[in-house]
């Protein structure tokens, strides 16, 4: 190992400094004294007496000493005291700026220099010490504002003068700190602007309350935090804006999402959303080939008119081949069986604009349609209502004025039958309206009795046209007596069903009432009266109603039948499907057993059907007797 020889020279700077002084402590003893100063001092290189002060022999030289050390230690500040005697100056500096207990004394100026460059030093430590605690509590702060109250505190500690210091910061109108700097005029001001993004969010202000000048590396030091807490402030916009946009992508990602379960026309999108969707959904080509679809049924090969629609051509006015042609969307409505579907085509475009595939939905619509044509009836229904009760009102009118009148009519025969009685015994031919009066006599209280049913029948029926126009809120609220309602529908169906078969009627003795909808349940009833009687052919056949009630299941029972034509088994499974019907070609709309079974399944009760072809059919009806729960 290479041993480096050390000279003396070398450290010539050091080793002068060191002879150069004399250290006191607090108690002002003399901790050290170096050989130079000794001499300088004292003219001994002697060891010198324990206090400082006794080894000054003039009183006045003793008194000045001790005041300039009492004003170092309290200003902390350097101190020069001129010694006449001999002819020299003594530098008073304390030993740590920060606690000025200990006294360095030096008769040589390089002494402060180099005490200038330990104070300097120890200034720039305080600045990066400030530097590095305002740093650390912007970036561990989760709110800058409490970063900004915590970091002014340690502002003023970095300035040569921290009693007379007063730090500020400014953001938007906000002050953190001391506002003595506002408030009371200072001596000096140091003022640095945070800027943000170009333009002014506030200040770094610090204010000597004395007339002292800043440093260069103060004025740095106050540049350099405007910069970091400008930089804070354009990463909390920054993270501010970032969460803001995060929120405004996570809407626009929802929104997008809700639209891709709709509208989305991309393959990945579609795979998502198609086991979610109900609709039949194909991408096919142009040759009708189909790429990919939803439904395991429908797969991913073959043509897209034989996988939905069984096939054999593709669909007239196919809207994918429309598609295709003038690259839009396109839709129709197809018949396929007893349901009615709607299918809407999108093109979807390659790079270069053009079609090149097409996704197309199928959609069953036979419910919507259902609906749609439910309360177009209720539309007519509402209308005819309204006709019916014009009429009734109309015919009730004379009605009521024509069997009032039969009423006198028939209490003043009462009286005028005797007196013609005694005009016969004097004029034996006696006829009255051509006939003899003893025909006459036998016949009109037969007339009379009959013109009173006749009107009586027309009130009844008058009555019965108004309960049919009744408004209903459709609400089963209704106490319904199930023969009296029968009884006062066939009022109405009783014609329409004696023209095409006899009519039986079966009402049991006693039949408890049920909660339900009255005019619904004459809706019920005529539909089915309607149609037995139309399932009878050439005439001659039977239509019967039968009520009953069972005790065991608490069932009101009601049996509409016929000995009709019957039903083969594929139409009885349809028989309560939308739009079915075997009479289209008669203006059927195969509405009213559907709406029927409705209005039942409405009232809790269920309907079950008896057929055979050549034999008949008869709808049994069982509606419970508590009341059902509203929905």
């Amino acid at each position: 190992m290479n041993e480096k020889k050390v000279k003396i020279k070398d450290f010539n700077l050091a080793l002068g400094v060191i002879n150069n002084i004399l250290i006191i402590d607090r108690e002002n003893t003399v901790v050290f004294a170096g050989d130079d100063i000794k001499k300088d001092l004292f003219k001994t290189p002697q060891d010198l007496k324990k206090t400082v002060f006794d080894n000054f022999e003039h009183q006045e030289e003793q008194t000045l000493l001790k005041e300039k050390i009492e004003e170092v230690r309290q200003n902390k500040r350097t101190s020069i005291l001129e010694f006449k005697r001999l002819g020299k100056d003594l530098f008073l500096f304390p030993g740590n700026y920060d606690r000025s207990e200990i006294i360095i004394l030096s008769t040589r100026k390089q002494i402060l220099q180099a005490n200038r460059i330990a104070h300097d030093l120890r200034e720039r430590v305080k600045e990066l010490k400030c530097l590095y605690t305002i740093s650390s509590e912007i970036e561990s702060a989760k709110c800058l504002e409490d970063a900004l109250g915590k970091s002014v505190e340690h502002l003023a500690e970095a300035f040569q003068f921290p009693e007379c210091t007063r730090a500020l910061i400014e953001v938007d109108g906000v002050f953190y700190g001391d506002k003595r700097c506002l408030e009371e005029r200072s001596k000096n001001d140091l003022n640095r602007s945070i800027i943000v993004n170009g333009k002014e969010k506030g200040r770094v202000l610090v204010c000597y309350m004395e007339m002292e000048d800043f440093l260069e590396e103060e004025k740095n030091l106050v540049r350099e935090i405007a910069i970091m807490i400008a930089e804070a402030i354009e990463k909390q916009e920054a993270e501010l804006a970032l969460e803001k946009q995060k929120k405004t992508l996570e809407q626009k990602n929802k929104k997008l999402l809700e639209l891709t379960e709709e509208y989305s026309e991309s393959r990945k999108n579609l795979e998502a959303l198609f086991n979610a969707i109900t609709d039949q959904i194909v991408v096919i080509e142009k040759d009708f080939s189909i790429e990919m679809s939803n439904k395991k049924a429908i797969g991913s090969a073959g043509k897209c008119y034989k996988k939905i629609f069984k096939a054999a051509n593709s669909c007239e006015g196919c809207p994918a081949q429309t598609a295709f042609a003038i690259g839009a969307p396109a839709s129709i409505e197809k018949h396929s069986g007893q349901r009615q579907y709607k299918l809407q085509a999108y093109p979807i475009l390659n790079n270069k604009g053009e079609v090149d595939r097409v996704l197309e939905i199928c959609r069953d619509i036979t419910e919507e349609k259902h609906i749609k044509l439910q309360l177009l009836q209720s539309y007519k229904l509402a209308s005819l209502g309204k006709l019916v009760a014009g009429v009734a009102h109309e015919i009730n009118n004379p009605n009521t004025f024509i069997r009032g009148n039969i009423k006198i009519i028939e209490e003043a025969f009462k009286d005028i039958l005797p007196i013609l009685d005694r005009s016969v015994k004097k004029e034996p031919d006696l006829k009255i309206a051509r006939l003899n009066y003893d025909i006459f006599k036998e016949n009109i209280p037969i007339l009379v009795e009959d013109m009173v049913s006749g009107t009586d029948r027309i009130k009844k029926i008058v009555d019965g046209l108004k309960n049919f126009a009744r408004k209903d809120e459709g609400l089963l609220t209704d106490d319904v007596d199930i023969n009296q309602l029968v009884k006062d529908n066939l009022r109405l169906t009783e014609k329409e069903v004696r023209k095409h078969a006899r009519f039986n009627l079966r009402l049991a003795g006693k039949v408890p009432k049920f909660k339900g909808n009255s005019q619904k349940m004459e809706q019920v009833m005529m539909n089915l009266l309607i149609n037995a009687a139309q399932a009878i052919e050439n005439g001659g056949g039977e239509v019967f109603i039968e009520t009953g009630y069972n005790e065991k299941n608490s069932e009101v029972i009601i049996k509409v039948g016929d000995n009709g034509k019957g039903m083969d088994e594929k139409t009885r499974r349809s028989i309560f499907d939308p739009f079915f019907t075997t009479k289209r070609d008669k203006g059927g709309t195969g509405l009213g057993l559907s709406i029927s079974y409705g209005i039942i399944k409405e009232h809790k009760g269920r309907i079950e059907i008896e057929t055979s072809p050549g034999v008949g059919t008869t709808f049994t009806i069982r509606i419970p007797t508590d009341p059902p729960a509203q929905e």
